[in-house]
Formats: C-alpha cells, structure tokens, sequence
C-alpha cells in the first residue's frame, strides 16, 4: 500500500480550518429592564400614603427631575424629586447614581412609602433596578417665597428665600460642627423678624464654612422634622448673602460672618460647649479618671474654656489644642483678634498659633503649617493670685488673609509642672 504523503499536510489544514471556524461568541451583559406600568404623580404618590408605612409591589412609575442629591455632602443616601404636582424624599439603598437636573422614570414596585418625623419619603429606591435616566441637565427653577408663606405643605419642593439673613446670635459661627461632624441648626430671618432654621450635615463640604453676615437670597430644599420647617442647602454656591443688612450694617459678602456685630467669628462659650461653632479640641497625654489638660467648660452662669493638668497634688504631660473654624478674611481690609486671658501657678505659656492651609478637621499637630505669634499678643495674664481676667489687645492679622484662616490655642503641661489657663471672648473683627 502507497503512503499518501499528502495527508499530514491534509490534516494540518483541517485542525487549522477547525480552529479559525470555531471563533467562540461571548454573551453580551444582560440588561436590567425596568417595567413600565400604570403612570402616576407625585401628589398622587403621597395620597397613597394610609398612616403606616405601605410597601408597594405594583408596577406605578413616575417622571420626575431630580433637585437635589449627594455631590456636596449635605445629602447622604437620599434626592429629591419633583414633578408638576409635588415632590417628596427619596430614601437610595446605596450611595451615587443621581445628579441634579436628571429626568428620570422610576418604577415604585418594591419601594416604600414611609414618613420620618412628619416627612413623607420613598424609602428603599434601588437606584440600578427602580430608576431609568431619561436625559439629563433638565433643571427645574427654585420657586420663591418669603419667609412665612413657607409651611409643611412644601416639603421637597426647591425654593429660593430673598431679602434673607442669619440672626445676629449665629455671625461668627459655621453652618455646622465640621470637626466632630455634627449637624447643626442656623437660624434665617427676614427684616419683619420672620424665621426658618437652616439645616446642615456635619459631613457636608462646606461645614465649618462660617456663615455669611450679609442680607440676600438662598436656594433650598424644604424639610420637615416635627414640629420644624427646616431647610436644607444642596449648592453652597446658592447661598449669596453679601447685600446691606436689614439693620442697615453691610454684609462682607463670600460667607465671612460680621452683621450688625461686626464680627467674623466670635466664641463666648455661653452656650456651655467648647466645640460648637465649627471649633475643635484635640488633646494627647496621660490619662487617669480624664484627659487631664484637655480644653473644656468651666462654670456655669458664666462658662469659659479652660485647660489645666493639675488633679491631686500631681500634673501629667499633655499637650491641648484649641482651635477654631476655618475664618474668611479675604474680605477684611485690618482684621484683628481680641481674647479675655487668665492664668494662675507656674508652668509653659499658653500659644497663639495661625494658619492659612488647615483643613479644618484634622489634627493640627500632624496637618496644616502653623505660624507661632504668641509674641504678637499685646497683653497676656501673669499669674497674680487671682482669677481676674485681662484682654489681650488687638493682634493685627492683616498679614494672614485667606479663606481658610484659622487660629489655634495650645495648652503644654508636664509631668512636674503646669499653669491654668482660662479663656473667653474670642473675636476676630475689623
């Protein structure tokens, strides 16, 4: 029999023809559908609500924009919509995936309609599986009203307040604890004297942003927690205060604090707590039954801040920062810091220290570049025996003008000695 020597070669093509006609076809991913169903409104929406929460398991869609969602921090897992009709609270299982301006289609099957302290929301939105983009940059108007026509009937809507400003008891202070990150209430007013609270996220990017001393508008989502009407800022860039003041005093524009008192900051520690007003303490030492040397209250019908490491007969090293928000001076043509000061027994001096690249919650001994001006100081208490306090003079600051000036008091003790130090009435004005 005859070799063929032609079948190696025939082989060789036929495994070769194999491969190339075998190219494997990969799945394309698959597709989440979202059903559409019966269309319904906002307001309609609400009307569902019977008193308890209602899980709802039909196929109702609604088109909405969205006025408000994460991007600045105020918000956390939740947007707002609205439609010609109403809006309300979305509740989202995960963070992301909306932007204000989307116009969205969003199936309610598997959601549910629940109130939170008299707001009524849409809790449990699964943005991947209950919500279809429909365009975006489809940006809805804020409505405006004054002050008292805004009631509970509001809530979601976006508004915008004119002829606005903060009460003179909140100039100087940040829209909310920015370094413990709590959220705090500011209180609006308009020149009749009516009022509205402004919430803020101690998570929020602007925080410890101190808030504007100026008369003008806000835009805001409208918020209900009880018995109070609340709003909430989705865009800091929508707060422009900078206009005269309703008492004729003029506003230092860009969110610098002042008013009728003059004022860009100003702690008092009335209010019995030294971290309100974006202020922060940090403390590193021995501890026993407390931080000794920490900053804290002392008194009562007339607190103070104070820091000692004294307890007992014995001192313990320490070291204690006081340190306060982020101040904007760009606007100040000679600001100028004032301090009531007291000291008693012998120990380091107490610091001044100023710095213009904090970031305003970290600790300031590892972050930020901070200037020593303890000599600038014209007056600092010596110790005399008693407990009167002096006030230091006027420290120029002119020379530290940023939109992030922050000024800090730090505390040294040692394990043998160390003074008392007791402070009030911390001003930085023109």
């Amino acid at each position: 029999m005859k070799n063929n020597k032609f079948l190696p070669l025939i082989f060789a093509a036929l495994i070769i023809g194999n491969i190339f006609s075998c190219r494997k076809k990969y799945d394309n991913p698959p597709m989440t559908v979202i059903p559409e169903g019966n269309v319904i409104t906002i307001s309609a929406l609400k009307a569902m609500y019977p008193g308890t929460d209602l899980s709802i398991t039909e196929d109702y869609n609604i088109y909405a924009n969205v006025t408000s969602e994460e991007t600045d921090g105020n918000f956390y897992k939740e947007a707002y919509i609205q439609d010609g009709t109403g809006a309300i609270r979305l509740r989202l299982l995960a963070s992301g995936g909306l932007y204000i301006g989307d116009s969205i289609r969003i199936n309610l099957n598997g959601t549910v309609l629940s109130d939170y302290n008299g707001m009524i929301q849409l809790d449990s939105v699964d943005v991947d599986n209950n919500i279809v983009k429909q365009a975006t940059q489809k940006l809805i108007s804020p409505t405006n009203y004054s002050v008292d026509q805004i009631s509970p009937a509001l809530q979601g809507y976006l508004i915008e307040l004119n002829d606005v400003e903060f009460i003179d008891d909140e100039l100087g202070y940040s829209y909310a604890d920015a370094i413990n990150q709590f959220s705090e209430n500011r209180t609006l007013t308009d020149c009749n004297g009516n009022t509205i609270l402004v919430r803020t996220s101690g998570y929020a990017n602007f925080a410890g942003t101190t808030v504007p001393d100026g008369n003008g508008s806000i835009i805001a989502i409208v918020g209900v927690f009880g018995n109070d009407i609340q709003l909430y800022i989705r865009d800091i860039n929508e707060v422009q205060l900078t206009e005269t003041r309703c008492s004729g005093s003029g506003g230092g524009g860009g969110g610098g604090g002042g008013g009728g008192s003059g004022y860009i900051l100003n702690k008092d520690f009335n209010d019995g707590l030294i971290n309100s007003g974006g202020w922060g303490s940090f403390w590193a030492g021995t501890t026993t039954t407390t931080n000794w040397g920490e900053w804290e209250i002392f008194g009562s019908s007339d607190p103070v801040a104070s820091a000692s490491n004294y307890d007992n007969g014995s001192n313990y090293a320490c070291e204690s920062w006081l340190v306060s928000p982020l101040v904007d001076l760009t606007a100040a043509t000679a600001p100028y810091l004032t301090f009531d000061n007291v000291t008693r027994y012998t120990g380091d001096p107490l610091e001044l220290l100023i710095s213009t690249d904090y970031d305003g919650s970290s600790n300031p001994n590892i972050q930020g570049t901070w200037q020593n001006i303890t000599s600038s100081v014209p007056v600092w208490d010596i110790e005399s025996g008693d407990w009167t306090f002096v006030n230091s003079g006027n420290i120029d600051l002119s020379a530290y003008s940023s939109s992030t000036t922050t000024i800090a008091f730090k505390y040294v003790g040692s394990d043998f000695d160390g003074s008392t130090w007791e402070l009030d009435n911390i001003i930085i004005q023109e």
